[in-house]
């Protein structure tokens, strides 16, 4: 046992790879930040049906669930700083840091997954709301803004869990498509060192396990108090 797995070098590494945690939660909920943004105007343009922006959407969406992260990452990586400078003449490939193009790919990623989540959210939310906005004068943008949307969310809450759950994960990836040094590039600069690999995916394993049951615990306390404040309001 001791010639594939010793205990001290699990001791050892697990520091390391706790000194890195950091960048893997900062991709994590930056791209998680920006992601939402994109995935709302994406859901309410597939919506409302908004002309060229819905066709967008609906292409845009196939094409992200329907390719590899890995090669969203490459893509970012390498042809968006090609592309943003073909109109802008500006490299952005030696201003921004790497980790600026894993943020972009993952938040493009799960902006396509959550606005799908969004949008089949909103048929849980009574039409009768929406006749109701539109009576007291309300726009279609202020009756999404300040009456759906906040119904939708809270439907949404599960599969949002869920997602940002595998985009935590889904950063594995960053170190090989980008050498990011996070947690599982901590992993790989370790075992150049000593050789020793099955440590430090034990320990990453510790990590990615203990972080996902705090997006799962925090997200259970998140519907747990939605739901009181809306009973609340029913009594009232």
């Amino acid at each position: 046992m001791s010639r594939f797995f010793k205990w001290d070098a699990l001791v050892e590494v697990f520091p390391r790879l706790l000194g890195r945690v950091h960048v893997t939660v900062g991709i994590t909920f930056a791209s998680f930040a920006i992601g939402i943004i994109i995935a709302v105007l994406l859901a309410v343009s597939r919506i409302y049906r908004i002309p060229i922006a819905n066709q967008f959407s609906i292409f845009y969406v196939s094409f992200m669930r329907g390719t590899p992260i890995l090669l969203q990452l490459f893509i970012c990586k390498f042809a968006l700083p090609g592309i943003i400078y073909s109109i802008t003449g500006i490299n952005v490939g030696r201003i921004w840091p790497l980790i600026t193009f894993v943020i972009i790919a993952y938040a493009l990623n799960i902006a396509a997954f959550l606005s799908e989540i969004f949008r089949s959210a909103v048929a849980g939310v009574d039409t009768g709301q929406h006749e109701a906005a539109y009576t007291v004068g309300m726009t279609k943008m202020q009756s999404f803004s300040h009456i759906i949307f906040p119904q939708v969310f809270r439907i949404a809450i599960p599969g949002i869990s869920n997602n940002l759950s595998n985009l935590l994960k889904d950063t594995s990836l960053a170190y090989g498509a980008a050498g990011v040094i996070d947690v599982m590039g901590m992993v790989s600069a370790n075992a150049e060192r000593t050789y020793r690999y099955l440590e430090g995916y034990i320990g990453a394993g510790i990590i990615f396990f203990v972080l996902c049951v705090l997006i799962e615990r925090g997200f259970t306390i998140l519907s747990r108090r939605l739901d009181y404040g809306r009973l609340l309001t029913k009594e009232i």
